[in-house]
């Protein structure tokens, strides 16, 4: 017997890691049990994943293709996808699963490029069942090229232009599905920032963008870095909210703290330098969570049957682990009022609206 999404009961509290979370952010949380043994069977079912040549986009798209979905690699790199696609259908082959694994060309630090690319995709499938926007920058840099915060441009304004590009087909399957899945990976970092998006910072170049960086400039890089992910949950949110009736599932998981990525590796020599850099290595290398346990939460909410019939749809998600840090399942979070004004979400989408035609019109 399934349990109703009225049936919830909030099951544990959350260890809230910083002021502002124990104040304004998470309270409790749902728990959740799932392991890779718990992947259905996804035969027929087309996947998109972005940023998936490495870390958890990688791990993902593992998981998804060993379990018979077709599924492409959305990367700005060929070279480095099709070297990806190796390493996958070496794997595949070893869990002798004869699974069908693509590149897909995204530059999402580019909205032209995003357009062109979820066009381009049109043409080639004419469904899809599963879309991760899991790629994502951490601490780049406002160089004169960037016309918005870089960082906010890729994780945000670049996901917003693929995906609602893709939104007929998405809407189209779910016609005949009613189980289309979007998932758009945000982050814990999220809490670093306030819950309402400061748009002329993103537009408005900072006079210090070109002051040399240090470790003193890490809290504001993360800052930053938080309100980008604060805007995948926003969106999200308002993307939940206008499709949830059409049977699209749209949710938003944090990973949790996970080595094997690349996320703001080159920018760390930036602002930690060699040795500070090496501890951090070192740290990510015995604490952090291995790469298929970060890619476990968002990729529950990508195949698991439970989304449905729980009625998981809208929801900040996150791993819930054990006083050793080991993975034990995922967590659906309770967030803060502040986070569910859904005028803020509505804002968020008109003005990532209005940013694209711009940009499609020069």
């Amino acid at each position: 017997m399934f349990v109703r999404a009225a049936d919830f009961r909030l099951a544990s509290t959350v260890s809230p890691t910083s002021t502002y979370d124990k104040e304004r952010a998470v309270t409790m949380a749902l728990n959740l049990n799932f392991t890779p043994g718990d992947i259905p069977d996804l035969t027929g079912k087309i996947a998109l994943v972005t940023g998936a040549n490495v870390g958890i986009g990688l791990e993902t798209a593992y998981f998804l293709a060993s379990h018979n979905a077709t599924v492409y690699l959305a990367c700005r790199s060929e070279p480095r996808a099709l070297a990806a696609i190796d390493i996958l259908q070496s794997r595949l082959k070893a869990a002798k699963v004869d699974a069908k694994v693509y590149y897909h060309n995204l530059d999402l630090g580019s909205i032209k490029s995003a357009r062109t690319s979820a066009e381009e995709f049109m043409t080639k499938e004419s469904r899809l069942d599963i879309l991760v926007a899991n790629a994502g920058v951490m601490g780049n840099k406002w160089t004169p090229e960037w016309e918005y915060e870089p960082m906010f441009l890729t994780n945000h304004l670049g996901h917003f232009t693929f995906v609602t590009t893709l939104l007929p087909l998405i809407e189209k399957t779910a016609d005949k599905t009613h189980d289309v899945r979007v998932i758009c990976t945000t982050s814990k970092a999220l809490f670093m920032t306030t819950p309402t998006i400061d748009y002329d910072a993103i537009e408005n170049r900072p006079k210090e963008a070109d002051a040399p960086r240090g470790i003193g400039q890490f809290a504001g890089a993360m800052k930053v870095y938080g309100v980008s992910k604060l805007a995948n949950l926003y969106f999200a949110k308002e993307l939940d909210r206008r499709y949830r009736d059409k049977g699209v599932w749209v949710n938003a998981p944090h990973p949790g703290w996970v080595g094997g990525t690349e996320l703001g590796l080159h920018e760390a020599f930036d602002m930690f330098g060699f040795i500070t850099k090496r501890i951090v290595g070192f740290l990510h290398s015995w604490f952090a969570m291995k790469t298929p346990d970060g890619a476990a939460t968002q990729t529950y909410l990508a195949v698991s049957p439970e989304v449905p019939q729980l009625g998981i749809h809208g929801q900040y998600l996150m791993p819930r682990n054990n006083w050793l840090l080991r993975y034990q399942g995922p967590q659906v979070v309770k967030l803060d009022a502040a986070y569910q004004n859904e005028e803020e979400w509505s804002k968020l989408w008109q003005w990532s609206e209005e940013v694209v035609k711009k940009e499609l019109a020069r």
